[in-house]
């Protein structure tokens, strides 16, 4: 008996498929040429149309106040107070009845907190407030069973007063009650049991004096009400620096979600006598308290490591080389050698260097 034919037509099929597959295939275009890293390998996934994948996987630091940042001050109840601030070089900005702040590395609110519990502090129990005469302010004598002698009388620029009977009299300094005991003592050369009473009908200030341990302190009314907002208007130019074993060292422009190996890949990318594994990243936090962070970016190269973080305005990057092992060696090495503004410009670090190594 013949074996059947149809096993044989089919290989004979599955062939000439194979065969045409690999003309087509060889006829079409090859695809685009994968763009260049500047040395340093693109994680799995990653490419100009991967977006997710360059998406950090630290959230981005909460943003951070520097030098020539513009800020709204307000006030809800108060618009008098309000203020538009501004970071001064050397990081302070000033506020209306507190004074000075330190602004620069803080967030604004961190900043609106601690300006906040200022205000608050300015408020007095209720028993120690007490208001000072001032020039300008309207005051009226009133006695009680003399009504002849009454006055509305005006504090001179010189801080006195004039009323008939007691003469010249000095208000400005005292509160209603001391004034009122003073003229009631002048009466008494004239009048046998004068009784008064010194009426504020109007007044030039909002301040208030509060006597404590005999010393005096001037606070404002309505403090206890004062619930400041701070708002950012503008924000200067912000920067990060990166220096080390890479090919192009110099000053970035910050953006928001920008990490430590998109930075890397802007400069260039690594020479190959970077250290992966000691890569430093100097950050400001909390005012003046600087930090150092130590990654190890050898698994983000493949996209299995989790070291790559978002990066901070001012933040200093370093890639050392290998043998490099003190930080105030990387630093002059890197950064302040070629970077020498760092060194006292508004974006350097006072970092303690005692004893801080890889």
């Amino acid at each position: 008996m013949n074996p059947s034919p149809r096993p044989r037509h089919a290989a004979r099929a599955l062939l000439l498929g194979s065969v045409l597959a690999g003309l087509l295939a060889g006829c079409q275009s090859p695809p685009p040429a994968r763009p260049s890293t500047g040395g340093i390998a693109m994680p799995a996934g990653s490419g100009p149309n991967a977006d997710a994948a360059l998406t950090p996987r630290i959230p981005a630091p909460a943003y951070t106040l520097q030098p020539g940042d513009e800020l709204d001050l307000r006030f809800a109840d108060h618009p008098q107070l309000d203020r538009s601030l501004k970071v001064q070089p050397d990081g302070l900005v000033t506020a209306p009845l507190v004074g000075s702040l330190n602004a620069l590395g803080r967030t604004p609110e961190a900043l609106q907190a601690e300006l906040l519990a200022r205000y608050q502090a300015l408020a007095p129990q209720a028993d120690e407030r007490q208001y000072l005469i001032r020039p300008g302010d309207e005051l009226e004598v009133k006695f009680a069973y003399l009504p002849q002698f009454n006055e509305v009388v005006k504090v001179r620029p010189d801080g006195r007063i004039t009323v008939q009977l007691a003469g010249t009299v000095m208000a400005q300094g005292l509160s209603p009650e001391a004034l009122q005991a003073a003229l009631a003592q002048r009466y008494r050369r004239v009048l046998r049991q004068p009784e008064l009473v010194v009426i504020m009908r109007s007044f030039t200030s909002q301040a208030l004096t509060v006597v404590q341990d005999g010393r005096r302190r001037e606070t404002r009314a309505g403090a206890e009400d004062l619930r400041p907002v701070l708002a950012l208007r503008q924000s200067g130019p912000t920067q990060v620096f990166v220096g080390g074993e890479v090919l192009r060292p110099g000053v970035l422009a910050w953006r928001p979600g920008l990490t430590v190996m998109q930075a890397l890949m802007e400069v260039g990318g690594q020479l190959p006598s970077a250290r992966l594994t000691g890569v430093l990243v100097l950050r400001r936090r909390d005012g003046q308290s600087p930090e150092v962070l130590r990654l190890d970016l050898r698994a983000d190269l493949d996209g299995t490591g989790s070291q790559d973080i978002a990066l901070a305005p001012t933040d200093v990057v370093v890639l050392p080389a290998l043998g490099v092992t003190t930080l105030a060696r990387t630093l002059d090495q890197y950064v302040f050698n070629l970077l020498p503004p760092l060194r006292n410009s508004s974006f350097g670090f006072a970092y303690d260097l005692r004893g801080q190594r890889d």
